[in-house]
């Protein structure tokens, strides 16, 4: 079937190229497509007085500025009578100068005086322009013109009166017209530098590209400054263009806030040792942030906590001289007015913020908690506390009974919610003991003085049955016992339901293992096995599908099996047999199958087999 769509496919593709292949030969034969001759060489082929002369070639091109020094010239496709060509040719607005003629076809008119700047020209040569052999233009030859316009600049960055400009920004000019020729980064000393500032700004500049000019500071701007930038007039283009006035804009630069503070605005259980670090936006004046900086208990009698500065650029930071007090809340303020490194105006608001310490270390809870009678079979024991602690205290105060096995125990502390944790291979049904001393103690030395004893039992495993097979479905000797094997954990009664399949119903069941109820009418057999075990240990047992021992004849089958300790989970319950006395071995191609039949008593091969095929769905093929 491939290959025959593959054909198909090529035929239809072969036809429809075909088809376009003999389109285009139509179109071919009806439409006269001439040889591309270019427009002068096919001027040069005419014979004299055919026709009328004509302009073939003119300067400046359609588009085309001409500089202020720059010449017009016309080409005709012969030569031309130089003096009637002269009288005939006109430019408005009016412009004096001079002919001059490089060969028989070429006039190139010279302006006594540069052009006006950026100005539109009228160009007419009138039907009086005559060829050698006495033919005039057949209508009068017009086109316009544009001098070379200003320089102008199109855009700025910072745009115009920008507020807030970052102090690292650099300043960017683009212009309408290349200012520059292109050149390498060694030659960029040579090209002009159009930008200054006021106030003025240290740095250098380079150019982009050739319209573009990017002017970088050495240091930060000053903050809360406002700058004004100016391209002076007088800067010309590649082109000659001029950029007739001066342009300026203006943009401010932030000035200094706070971006940052550690530890950050509500934060709790902060250290009482921490170091508190502000972050501006910017490097700031290192005197103006210390003056502005405080900070103090809550409370109406709350003192100024003393210490020392360090300035990391635009970094403050403060030390206490003390250790801060335990479980306090404390007020941090940076007052307006703090500068930038390079001046201009100060910050603009206050900014506060605050945070609290932590209390000294207490036990809030234990999971599993004191009388608790049915923890996870193999839970660890969790000690959770207010504040961090040093996890190294907390074993020397631990007790467990039964004793805990140094093989057997594993520790950790979760920094996230202050809990300690022990994995101490807990067994199910144990009654556990665990006394907690009083000097599990804080970083800073501080104990908890709690001692407590916690008493809880693990429960049992939970009921478990299930099936000793492979897969989901297994291949069964119809000559042999029909017996299968099940294990079993904290149940004592195994109930079973054997049913025969139909062809269809084999797939269903495949399609739908979870929720496929087989047909009543299907049912073979239905029995009970009481079954015992340790507690939470797993027994084994063999299953009899047949009463007495006996063999199943081939078919499908379906086994389920339930307790009525469990709550029923399909998967891992039941089970599709597939019974018979002979085994086929397949080798399968896209489009071909080889089968192997023997019996499985012998391995004898079988012929005259009638075989079907079906895929996972059903559906034969």
């Amino acid at each position: 079937m491939k290959r025959l769509y593959f054909a198909f496919t090529l035929t239809v593709v072969a036809s429809l190229l075909l088809t376009a292949c003999g389109g285009l030969a139509a179109l071919t034969r009806s439409t006269v497509q001439p040889t591309p001759t270019s427009l002068l060489a096919y001027a040069a082929q005419l014979p004299a007085g055919t026709a009328a002369p004509i302009v073939v070639q003119r300067t400046p091109e359609r588009g085309e500025e001409l500089p202020l020094d720059g010449t017009i010239e016309l080409v005709f496709d012969r030569a031309m009578d130089q003096a009637t060509v002269e009288a005939a040719f006109s430019i408005s607005p009016k412009v004096k100068g001079s002919f001059q003629w490089p060969d028989e076809r070429t006039l190139r008119f010279q302006p006594a005086q540069a052009l006006a700047r950026a100005t539109r020209y009228e160009v007419e040569l009138g039907t009086g322009a005559r060829d050698t052999d006495g033919l005039p233009l057949a209508d009068a030859y017009r086109f316009h013109f544009t001098t070379v316009g200003y320089l102008e600049v199109t855009q700025v960055i910072p745009a115009p009166d920008s507020q807030d400009v970052e102090a690292d920004s650099t300043i960017t000019v683009m212009f309408n017209r290349p200012v520059v020729p292109l050149t390498t980064l060694e030659q960029q000393e040579d090209l002009p530098q159009p930008v200054v500032f006021d106030p003025p700004v240290v740095g250098s500049g380079e150019w982009l590209n050739t319209s573009i000019y990017i002017f970088t500071p050495d240091g930060p701007l000053a903050g809360g400054t406002r700058y004004t930038a100016r391209v002076k007039a007088g800067l010309t283009d590649t082109t000659g263009g001029l950029l007739e006035e001066d342009y300026r804009w203006s943009f401010s630069t932030q000035p200094p806030s706070v971006v940052w503070t550690t530890p950050d605005d509500g934060a709790t259980l902060v250290a009482p040792t921490t170091e508190i670090r502000v972050t501006f936006n910017q490097p700031v004046d290192c005197r103006s942030a210390e003056d502005a900086f405080s900070l103090k208990a809550r409370g109406l009698i709350g003192r100024e906590v003393k210490g020392t500065f360090e300035c990391l650029t635009e970094t403050l930071l403060f030390k206490p001289d003390e250790m801060l007090a335990f479980d306090k809340t404390y007020q941090g303020r940076v007052a307006r007015g703090v500068k930038s490194a390079t001046g201009g105006e100060g910050m603009h608001q206050d900014y506060r913020w605050q945070f609290t310490t932590v209390p000294l270390p207490r036990i809030v809870g234990t999971d599993p908690r004191d009388g608790e009678k049915a923890a996870d079979p193999y839970t660890a024991f969790e000690i959770t506390f207010n504040a961090p602690i040093d996890p190294a205290t907390v074993m020397p105060n631990l007790t467990m009974s039964p004793p805990l096995s140094p093989t057997a125990v594993y520790t950790r502390f979760r920094t996230w919610d202050n809990t300690f944790v022990l994995d101490f291979g807990a067994q199910p049904s144990t009654d556990y003991e665990v006394h907690i001393g009083p000097d599990i103690a804080d970083p800073y030395g501080n104990k908890t003085g709690q001692e407590m004893t916690v008493r809880f039992r693990t429960s049992p495993l939970a009921p478990m049955v299930r099936l000793r097979v492979p897969d989901q479905v297994g291949t069964y000797n119809a000559d042999d016992p029909a017996r299968l094997f099940a294990e079993y954990r904290n149940t004592s009664r195994l109930d079973f339901k054997l049913y025969r399949l139909e062809l269809d119903d084999f797939f269903r069941v495949r399609q739908d293992w979870w929720d496929f109820s087989p047909p009543e009418s299907g049912l073979v057999r239905q029995w009970s096995m009481p079954v015992e075990a340790p507690l939470n240990e797993t027994g084994y047992v063999p299953i009899e599908l047949v009463e007495g021992g006996g063999r199943l004849s081939p078919g499908l089958y379906l086994l389920d099996v339930d307790s009525p300790d469990i709550e029923r989970s399909r998967w891992g319950y039941r089970h599709l047999l597939v019974v018979s006395r002979i085994n086929l071995t397949l080798k399968v191609a896209s489009d071909e199958m080889l089968v192997w039949a023997t019996e499985l008593a012998t391995g004898r091969p079988v012929s005259g087999l009638k075989l079907k095929a079906r895929d996972e769905k059903g559906v034969s093929f």
